[in-house]
């Protein structure tokens, strides 16, 4: 009797240490502060069309902030629309994505003027408007094809402060290289609206690196752009419309994927704070990025990302928890 009484409470300890550790979705909510939504929307609006990684950046400000983000802690009777379990790292990792939606808001007001342009000549079966459609649908479909294939892979295996510096520091000299090695070619105002569907696809292949946190999206369709054939302003342009629709699909992608989970693991309160703040300071950032890299380029931002990166990985060496 004594031997079966042992091997009950053993297999009931194993099989709470197979199950996981787990968190009520009201511990999950209480982890996400308007402290933390208010440094997260600022992150994430002030560099997200900049060409220095918005996602590295927030992976960096999560850690340092300590935000939860234990794969094998799950929130407690919450699942996602095909029913699996929702771990404090994906908690995490999501919101990243579902704050662009503060950014896409700040891109409809700044380019308000072309996208009202673009929509009702669509509507009217205007050439000039489906042509240039259809060269920001390929421009996206390449990495959006990447990252619904490959999307669990990235998420294990690249969303670590290590990538994160190493592609901070390899796109700074990559910037260098193209500064002065791709010529300067004038602003010609109908360059977007008449861009061909072969420099789009250029732009498209080069998005896909940005599925690397750390690497930007921004830089590598400005650089897709200039590599294609484009002005600097025309690139920087033909950038922000492109991420105007990859941030709005991976954006509802998340949010639909998340399900019911949504509401249960984001409060509210600091997640819509979250998403103000992104929109207010990425409207500042567009607005001063298209001056900025009209006149000086992406070179002051390679250095920027060249000494962040060797910063980050200085401190792992150190052995400082990042």
């Amino acid at each position: 009797m004594r031997r079966i009484t042992c091997a009950l409470l053993f297999l009931t300890g194993f099989n709470a240490f197979a199950a996981g550790q787990t968190e009520t979705p009201a511990e999950t909510q209480a982890s996400f502060t308007y402290q933390r939504a208010l440094i997260t929307g600022t992150v994430e609006g002030v560099t997200e069309f900049l060409p220095v990684s918005s996602t590295g950046h927030m992976i960096i400000s999560d850690r340092l902030m300590h935000v939860p983000h234990d794969k094998n802690i799950m929130v407690s009777d919450v699942s996602d629309r095909k029913g699996r379990p929702i771990s404090q790292d994906r908690v995490a990792d999501d919101y990243i994505v579902i704050i662009q939606v503060g950014a896409i808001a700040a891109v409809l007001v700044v380019f308000f003027g072309r996208v009202r342009i673009v929509s009702v000549g669509l509507l009217r079966g205007e050439r000039a408007a489906l042509r240039l459609t259809l060269a920001l649908l390929i421009a996206f479909f390449p990495s959006a094809l990447l990252g619904l294939f490959f999307k669990e892979a990235i998420g294990k295996y690249l969303f670590s402060v290590e990538v994160v510096a190493g592609a901070l520091m390899i796109g700074g000299v990559i910037i260098l290289g193209a500064e002065r090695l791709l010529p300067k070619i004038d602003f010609n105002e109908k360059e977007v609206s008449e861009i061909k569907l072969r420099q789009a696809l250029t732009i498209g292949l080069c998005q896909c690196f940005a599925l690397i946190p750390g690497t930007s999206r921004s830089l590598s369709t400005i650089l897709g752009g200039r590599l294609a054939g484009l002005s600097n302003p025309a690139a920087t342009e033909f950038s922000f419309l492109v991420g105007l629709i990859t941030l709005t699909a991976a954006s509802a992608y998340k949010m639909w994927s998340l399900g019911p989970a949504l509401g249960q693991v984001y409060p509210t309160g600091p997640a819509s704070l979250g998403l103000i703040v992104a929109a207010v300071t990425a409207f500042i950032a567009v607005k001063w990025m298209v001056s900025f890299v009209s006149r000086r380029g992406m070179g002051p931002f390679a250095w920027y990302r060249i000494v962040l990166g060797g910063a980050i990985l200085l401190a792992l060496v150190l052995g400082y928890k990042v």
